[in-house]
């Protein structure tokens, strides 16, 4: 491959029935393996890498039960390296970035009136304590007044009636 051509990628699905054939304590190995003999046979090089992703797809479950077939993205760059990757990794990175933009889109609009109401929350609550300061009365009467509204609710709630419970008790006398 000459330096001014792009890298070689391709899509391949790889199965592993040869892996179902080896002792079920090494079948996550043997995979590793067939792909590696797999991406020497097509890509036409010895030097193969397997992305962290793809190895921690093929390891997560465990090393008796690895996946039947998968589906990989082989790259050579200028070197003769193939790198080995999953697939669908590509596909999920596209769809989450146009999700991000779409959020995006979508949370802007919405968080201006959402600020807007704060904002004249905000205001509200100034104005009326500036016409309270100006008729005498200050901030701690203020609190004091929402107190005294608060108290009568925390009484009502206590002089509800407890449920008594329906269960009968038992006897302790033996019968003899």
């Amino acid at each position: 491959m000459s330096v001014n051509e792009t890298p070689e990628e391709s899509i391949y699905t790889v199965n592993f029935r040869k892996a179902w054939i080896t002792p079920e304590y090494k079948r996550t190995n043997r995979v590793i393996g067939i792909l590696r003999e797999f991406a020497i046979r097509h890509m036409k090089t010895d030097d193969i890498k397997i992305d962290q992703y793809l190895n921690r797809y093929l390891w997560r479950r465990g090393k008796r039960n690895p996946p039947r077939r998968i589906r990989v993205r082989m790259t050579k760059d200028e070197t003769d390296t193939v790198v080995i990757s999953l697939y669908e990794e590509f596909k999920e990175k596209k769809s989450q970035t146009q999700d991000l933009e779409l959020k995006k889109v979508a949370e802007t609009p919405e968080e201006k009136p959402a600020e807007e109401k704060q904002d004249a929350v905000a205001k509200e609550q100034v104005e009326l304590e500036d016409s309270l300061k100006k008729d005498g009365k200050d901030s701690a009467a203020i609190e004091s007044d929402d107190d005294s509204k608060k108290e009568p609710d925390q009484k009502t709630a206590e002089k509800k009636p407890k449920k008594k419970s329906s269960q009968k008790k038992k006897s302790t006398k033996k019968e003899s």
